[in-house]
Order: C-alpha cells, then structure tokens, then sequence
C-alpha cells in the first residue's frame, strides 16, 4: 500500500481518534464548568491545552525532522492514549482535581501538536506531488466532519452515558488510530538528508532562517496571520452576535450549517486540484471572505446569517488547501517538521491575543458606543442598527475591512504575490522514500 491509498488507511484511524479526541475535550469542559461554576478555571484549562503546543512547536518540529516518523507519530498517539487513561481513572476514584487536569491536558497538548506536525510533514512523504491537493482536501473534510460532530455528539453522550463512559469511548477511539499507524509502512526522510550534528536550537534557527531566505513564504505568514487574528476574532464574536436575536438552538444550527458549508468546500477541493496558480487561490477566497464578514452581520436575519455561514466556511478550505500545497512545494522535505511547527506557533499566537481583544473592544467600546444617542450609533446605525449586539456586529464588519485591506497588501507584495512561480518547488514526484 502507497500514495492515496495509504494516505486514506492512515488518515481513517486518525480520524476516529479526533472524533473521539473531540467528544473529551467539549464533555470535560463542559463537567470542569458545571462542577466548579467557574469561568476562571474553564478558561484556564483552555489555556493549558493550547499553550504548551504553541511554545514548544518550534522545538517538536525539530524533533520530527530529527527521528524516525513512524516511530514518533506512535509515541505520540500512546502518549494521548496514557492521557486519557490517567483522567479515566482519577476521574473514576473521584480524584479528578483541577490542578490534575490542568497538568493532563498541557501533556495531551504537546501529544496532539507532535501528531499534528508530524502527520502533516509525512504527507509530502506518502503522497505524490500532484496528488498533495486532494490529500489536504481529505483531511480537510475529516476536521469539518470532526468539528462539525463532535461537540454535537459529546452534548448527547453527556445527558445520556456520562462522561466517564465518553473517557473509555476515547480510549477505544485511540486504539484505531495507533493500529493503523502500527500496521501502516510510514515513510521517514531518507538518512542521507537527516544527518547532521547540530542541536535542537541550532536547527530551529535552521528552520526560520531558510524560511527567511524564502521572502513569498515567510512573508506571506505574517500577513495571513494578521487576517487569522481577524477571523479568530470574529469567531469569538459571532456566537454572541446570533444570540443577542435568536435562541441558542437557532445559533447550533446556524453552526450546523456552516459545517456543511465546510464539508462542501472539502468536497469541491478533492476534485478540483484549485488554481495552478496557488496564491491567486488564497488571496482570492481570503478576499472574499473578508468581503462576506462585512456583509454577514448588517441583517439580523438567520437566513441571512445562516448563507454567508456556509459561505465562508466553503471557501474556507480552497484557502487552506492551496496554503497546505505550496509549503510542502515549496519547502525541502527535511525542513518539514521545523517549517509546519513554526508555522502552527506564529498563527496559533494570533488566537488567545485576538480572543481577548474582541472581548474587550466589544464590552468597553463598540457595545456601549452603538447604543441609542451615542457616537457609533450616529454614524453607523442606519445601516447596523442600534442596540444589543449592534455593537457586535459593526465590530464584526470592521474585522472584515481590515481582513481586505490585508489581502490587498498581500497583493501588492510581489514576493508573496508570485511566491508560487517564483520560488522552485523543492519535492517533485520522486521514488518511494526510506523508511
């Protein structure tokens, strides 16, 4: 088994690793807040299982270039496993204190950021070149699927099985995914390119100094990154936005349905191989969603809403697939696990900040300010309206011009304009690697 094929066996077990990994993390959130009543705990366990991955990426990165792929990728997923099996038990002697889960999940975050990178840095090693786009598409299908199912179906186990009953589901739902990674023949990078005595520091100064050289590349990152944080932003925004006018079963399907915008998207991507030119790709379905968060929150209407959800989230994955194709075009095979895992560190930092940010500027400014008689609501409220979530929304509209200016910048940039032509590709078809 090679190329697709395996490529499709090994993403099957992962797959139902994520579903299982996704009913865990939505049920134990839900539990830590319902037993503690805390919003400072919740939000501080959302922290410990995100930060770990960001501040070490670079250095798992360096790892993964380092050592053998199949060999790291099944420590990783044992290691996810023992995380599990350690909530599971304290969980079942009722010993499942915060400070626990705090340390447990900060574990599971480094676990999950090694399978992540390392995953996706193998895929240029099973796949052939002109077939990356529609592996990047599948996987991109099997995250919407996740995304979409997942908290859906952690709700209905929590009312149903409980959540010790969700842990052993997980459990089980690991085993798949470390059988197919046991069973599969992973490629590594061949020792010819891996040797090499520099240290760990070393080779992440390596990794970003290369990417560097590689202006369209590198480039290009920082500003996706600010449009990132635009679209982080209004993701924290948007749930509150829906409700200020609709019930909360009206704003799960307005999510349903961007889900299936995004199943949509994935669709059209493993078909479609995108545009030979794979900037013209993600510039232009980025300016188009900016575009759409201009228009998404003028109406208080769900179909409106619901649209502009489905929208976003089908052009979502042409972005993202054409994104996925270039870097591992365009970078060496042996700068794969730095190059991904910087990548994931310097977007993922863009989150929590971008978080905090639309929390503050809507309760301190935009909000207060869109009310009856102020100044917002004087300039703007003949086309957002005024009142609760008005606020929201012109915020939401002004992530969006931003996101376009962005783009257009990007633009502009010859560098990162033409990176797709420009820079060489660096993996080609080739013959099977060493494993």
């Amino acid at each position: 088994m090679s190329g697709l094929k395996l490529f499709y066996f090994i993403l099957f077990g992962q797959s139902i690793s994520l579903l299982g990994s996704s009913l865990t993390g939505f049920a134990l959130g839900v539990w830590v807040y319902q037993t503690s009543e805390s919003v400072m705990e919740f939000t501080t366990i959302l922290v410990a299982s995100t930060l770990p991955g960001i501040v070490l990426g670079p250095f798992i990165g360096s790892w993964i270039d380092r050592l053998n792929r199949k060999a790291l990728l099944v420590g990783a997923q044992s290691g996810s496993a023992v995380v599990i099996v350690a909530l599971a038990v304290l969980y079942h002697f009722e010993m499942l204190h915060f400070w626990y889960i705090i340390l447990l999940v900060a574990l599971a975050s480094v676990f999950a950021t090694v399978l992540q990178v390392g995953f996706t840095s193998t895929v240029t090693l099973i796949v052939p070149t002109d077939d990356l786009n529609k592996a990047n598409a599948a996987l991109g299908i099997v995250l919407g699927l996740v995304q979409l199912a997942g908290p859906f179906l952690a709700g209905k186990a929590l009312d149903t099985i409980g959540i010790s009953t969700i842990l052993l589901i997980d459990i089980v739902s690991f085993l798949f995914g470390l059988g197919t990674l046991i069973v599969a023949s992973v490629p590594s990078i061949p020792k010819a390119v891996k040797e090499g005595t520099t240290t760990v520091w070393q080779e992440v100064k390596e990794g970003y100094l290369f990417l560097k050289s590689k202006p369209g590349v590198l480039g290009g990152l920082y500003l996706f990154t600010l449009i990132w944080f635009n679209v982080s932003a209004v993701q924290a925004l948007i749930t509150p936005l829906v409700l200020s006018y609709a019930t909360p079963s009206e704003a799960g399907l307005i999510m349903s349905v961007a889900g299936v915008g995004a199943l949509v998207g994935g669709a059209l991507m493993m078909t479609w191989k995108g545009p030979e030119r794979r900037m013209y790709g993600i510039l232009g379905a980025a300016l188009a969603i900016a575009v759409v968060l201009v228009l998404l929150p003028v109406y208080t209407n769900l179909m409106w809403i619901g649209g502009w959800a489905f929208l976003i989230m089908a052009l979502a994955p042409v972005a993202t697939v054409c994104s996925q194709t270039l870097w591992q075009r365009k970078v060496p095979v042996h700068f794969h696990g730095r190059a991904f895992s910087l990548r994931n560190t310097i977007m993922k930092a863009a989150q929590p900040a971008a978080f905090l940010s639309a929390g503050f500027l809507y309760q301190s400014v935009f909000e207060p300010l869109m009310t009856e008689g102020a100044v917002l609501a004087n300039l703007f409220g003949p086309i957002w309206g005024i009142g609760e979530g008005r606020g929201i929304a012109l915020l939401i509209s002004l992530f969006g011009v931003l996101s376009i200016v962005m783009v257009l910048i990007a633009w502009g940039i010859p560098a990162i304009r033409l990176a797709d032509t420009e820079l060489p590709d660096e993996n080609v078809n080739r013959g099977p690697a060493v494993t």
